[in-house]
């Protein structure tokens, strides 16, 4: 809507400018050894400078969405003062937080963070880590530590490299870290399994780990991957209602994938950890 006022005395026209729709971000806010924050009175807060803070709490579940969402209200640009005292302009200088309690921490990582300039009505996924990293390589040094005395090994947290596979298993460093899996131990990497086919639907089976969820992929070139319902033990025969598993235990999943379309003569799957 467009407003203008204007008087034969001189008086100047002003224009008023509809607020831009706000900007969702959501993703995963992670401890320092990479599981998934589940910490009473905690929130991701954003900041901006001379603006009221933006503050989401994080939900001891997390789904595909990660387990907090933030809803950031905008601003066009185009006015001299903001329709609202927390509007963001685009690309605006801001702080993400999380508070635990009354305490606020600095991420050590933040990744996704480019979607942070401001684009009115769009959703970013910006997962954040928590943790010391003093040798800014993107994996907490606690998560390094471990790794160390697991293998055994006295190195220092420099030959724990984010881009290194330490046990062999064909899994980087930092995979295993997002993942939950242990980098000292080939026999335990993030593996999908074919188990077979039941009644015309794919099996396949994978290590869940508890407070992550997973999502199940297919294509049929390895190119464009799409979301695949799927069924799991205790379903019915023919259910294939389920699009994510929030994983309540450490333990071996099989999924039963919905059957594909009759012009694919062959699929290609992938499971998605969040």
């Amino acid at each position: 809507m467009v407003a203008v006022a204007s008087l034969a005395l001189g008086i100047p026209s002003t224009s008023a400018f509809p607020p831009a729709p706000h900007q969702t971000l959501f993703g995963v806010v992670r401890d320092e050894l990479g599981n998934p924050l589940a910490l009473p009175k905690s929130s991701v807060v954003l900041e901006v400078p001379g603006s009221p803070a933006v503050t989401a709490v994080v939900r001891d579940a997390t789904g595909v969405d990660g387990n907090y969402q933030l809803t950031v209200p905008m601003d066009s640009g185009l006015t001299a003062s903001r329709y609202k005292p927390s509007a963001l302009f685009p690309a605006a200088a801001f702080t993400l937080k999380v508070r635990i309690g009354t305490v606020n921490y600095v991420p050590i990582e933040m990744t996704g963070v480019n979607g942070l300039v401001a684009e009115p009505g769009k959703t970013a996924r910006v997962d954040l880590t928590l943790g010391v990293d003093s040798d800014g390589d993107g994996l907490p040094d606690a998560w390094e530590r471990s790794v160390l005395a697991a293998m055994g090994r006295n190195g220092t947290l420099k030959d724990v490299r984010p881009d290194a596979d330490d046990d062999g298993d064909g899994i980087s460093n930092l995979r295993e870290y997002m993942a939950g899996t242990y980098a000292f131990d080939p026999a335990d990497g993030f593996v999908l399994t074919a188990k077979g086919v039941e009644n015309g639907r794919s099996v396949l089976e994978f290590l869940a780990l508890r407070g992550r969820t997973y999502t199940v992929e297919a294509s049929a070139d390895m190119s464009g991957w799409r979301p695949v319902g799927f069924a799991m033990p205790g379903d019915a025969t023919n259910a294939a209602e389920r699009t994510q598993y929030l994983a309540d235990d450490v333990k071996p999943v099989q999924v039963r994938v919905a059957p594909g379309t009759t012009t694919e003569d062959r699929r290609f799957f992938r499971v998605k950890v969040h």
